[in-house]
């Protein structure tokens, strides 16, 4: 394959709808944009194609939202071993469309209009229902069986799969495939994370993905390190832009969300309190969630970090007014778990006898619940760089930002700088004026600050005079009223 001539470059070699009517239509020339959108958070990929048709296939094919779309997009890479792990390859397991939106009237004979496509996995999941029982380790004996099993997902497609320490027995109330998969996920501990109960479902271009949070930052290097480079600037001895650096500037940023302590407490990301309420003997056993004190049984962004501590929570253990971290209100979050069977010797006695494994809240819901809070409250970017097909969701990627200002002591950013995990990743892919043109937009997270945060404290302290005074009722005589 040819060497890459510029950042962003790619090729599209397979672009074709097949139409309900038997037709196969080749797009590489009429398409204007192509989308695809991963979220770690969501089970299945979807995209749009943008089309500029001056055939009326709208009609003539016709294209009515029921059809299938091939597409392979690369990266030119003299090293490529032409693979799908280094292509966006969709020519064996084909897209479906699902929706023909935005037409719009260019001209007499030509129309624009976007189709929205998304993978047969997720149809499929929407059209059948799971309607029986499973039993052993979940991620190769119920959330494999359901993605392989020719009567349920049937998918042909790439399963990377994290280990669980479980080994539980699930009947499905007539659940959709996903929906069953990620009421399982919600219970599964990690076998290699410290029982980590952090496990997601979804789907990238490479395939689908059932792991933990932890195991995504689990990883010693980033997949690429992005920079934030003065643009215009060339190397030292380059006559023009170097391909290899400019594919990994930084072309602009935002910052999306900073700590919302109120949201945070409500929420339960730094303390939470649930109660196993046994309905038959009367008795209440309460299980506490504290933040600080859990940060180190999990993974961070900077498990493997060469600037500093991956112990350092977005939060100070400051004392407050009344002594306390922001971690020891266990109320500013209350969960409630009812158990109505009756065991002989005491609430829990049989909790992990037996045969399959006891699957209660306790054992996962506050430290999950707790987990995902730290994730939506994390630091959080939207970057866009230069586009590359390998590039994928779940992702450990650096951000190397300059640091601007008279007070700058450090070349590097002390905050936004570091790694982060690519929970969403949009890959966009343009054609215009003969230029082929790929972007990547990335929302990209951090849950740990690069070094601790001081817990020396607000010295501040609440102050005021408490006076209580009684509001006196209006007049007596309503003939003092004058006006």
């Amino acid at each position: 394959m040819a060497t890459m001539q510029y950042a962003g470059e790619y090729h599209i070699e397979v672009c074709e709808i097949y139409a309900a009517s038997g037709a196969v239509i080749d797009l590489k020339d009429q398409f204007a944009s192509v989308n695809i959108y991963e979220d770690i958070f969501k089970n299945a990929l979807t995209g749009d194609i943008s089309i500029v048709d001056t055939n009326n296939l709208l009609t003539n094919l016709p294209i009515i939202g029921q059809e299938k779309l091939k597409l392979r997009i690369v990266t030119p890479n003299e090293d490529d071993d032409n693979s799908r792990t280094m292509a966006i390859d969709f020519t064996d397991t084909p897209l479906y469309i699902y929706k023909v939106s935005s037409k719009v009237s260019i001209n007499d004979n030509t129309n624009a209009y976007t189709l929205s496509f998304t993978t047969p996995e997720a149809v499929r999941s929407n059209r059948i229902r799971v309607k029986q029982a499973f039993s052993g380790e979940p991620s190769v004996e119920i959330v494999k069986k359901i993605f392989r099993d020719e009567d349920l997902l049937n998918s042909k497609k790439e399963f990377y799969y994290e280990e669980t320490t479980n080994n539980f027995k699930f009947v499905s109330p007539s659940m959709r495939p996903f929906d069953f998969i990620n009421s399982v996920a919600r219970r599964c501990l990690s076998r290699e994370n410290n029982y980590a109960p952090t496990f997601l479902f979804y789907e990238t271009v490479k395939g689908y993905w059932f792991r933990t949070i932890d195991s995504m930052m689990d990883t010693k290097n980033p997949r690429f390190v992005f920079k934030e480079e003065t643009p215009n600037i060339l190397p030292e001895g380059h006559k023009k832009p170097d391909v290899n650096t400019t594919l990994t500037n930084i072309l602009s940023y935002s910052l999306m969300t900073s700590t919302d302590v109120m949201m945070n407490m409500r929420k339960g990301m730094y303390g939470s309190n649930l109660l196993m309420i046994d309905l038959v003997n009367k008795t209440v056993e309460n299980h506490n969630y504290n933040y600080f004190d859990d940060f180190a049984e999990d993974k961070h962004v900077d498990e493997f970090n060469l600037y500093g501590s991956q112990n350092a929570p977005l939060g100070s253990q400051a004392r407050d007014d009344y002594g306390n971290r922001l971690s020891d209100y266990d109320q500013s979050k209350t969960y409630m778990q009812a158990v109505d069977r009756e065991a002989p010797n005491g609430l829990y006695s049989a909790r992990h006898d037996g045969q399959y494994d006891y699957s209660g809240t306790d054992i996962w819901l506050q430290r999950r619940m707790g987990r995902f809070s730290a994730i939506d409250s994390a630091i959080t970017l939207r970057i866009e760089v230069p586009g590359n097909t390998s590039l994928q969701a779940g992702d450990m990627v650096g951000i190397d930002m300059r640091n601007q200002g008279l007070l700058a002591q450090e070349e590097r950013d002390p905050i936004y700088s570091g790694r982060y995990l690519v929970s969403k990743l949009k890959h966009e892919f343009s054609r215009g004026d003969g230029v082929y043109k790929h972007h990547c937009h990335m929302e990209v997270i951090r849950d740990t600050a690069i070094k601790p945060l001081s817990s020396y404290g607000v010295t501040h302290q609440d102050g005021g005079n408490p006076i209580d005074v009684l509001v006196p009722t209006g007049a007596e005589d309503s003939s003092d009223v004058t006006y």
